[in-house]
């Protein structure tokens, strides 16, 4: 129920405000996705979306999934979420192998300070974290 910390049903706190801004504010994470995914040729990166939701976070994902192992080299799919709900900056990729959607070939998070984002960015154009 929202306003929650107000004195009334028609108050709005400063904590509510503050609130409000983490889940209702700007579209979209800042700069578009910190850590961008390696997501294979452009044939196949063609088959992503990106959408930027309200209060500062954007999911990636792949609106089409061809599982044969012989299309892209087997190289899978991946779904991201970046999302900023105050000092943190967070982002989670899922990655799954071209054969095998249902299962899990790695689960990556990111976090950084939010402030520091911009200086922390990676630069290598899209790589897999070390294993």
């Amino acid at each position: 129920r929202w306003p929650k910390n107000g004195q009334g049903p028609d108050m709005v706190s400063e904590d509510d405000l503050v609130e409000s801004e983490k889940m209702f504010g700007i579209p979209g994470a800042s700069g578009g996705l910190y850590d961008p995914p390696p997501v294979g040729d452009d044939v196949q990166s063609n088959q992503y979306m990106m959408l930027d939701l309200e209060g500062g976070a954007t999911v990636f994902f792949p609106y089409m999934m061809n599982q044969d192992t012989k299309v892209f080299d087997g190289y899978g799919w991946v779904t991201s979420l970046d999302w900023t709900p105050g000092k943190q900056r967070y982002q989670v990729d899922r990655k799954v192998k071209g054969d095998n959607v249902l299962g899990l070939r790695t689960l990556e998070l990111s976090e950084v300070q939010s402030a520091d984002a911009e200086m922390w960015r990676p630069r290598d154009g899209g790589e897999d974290m070390r294993q």
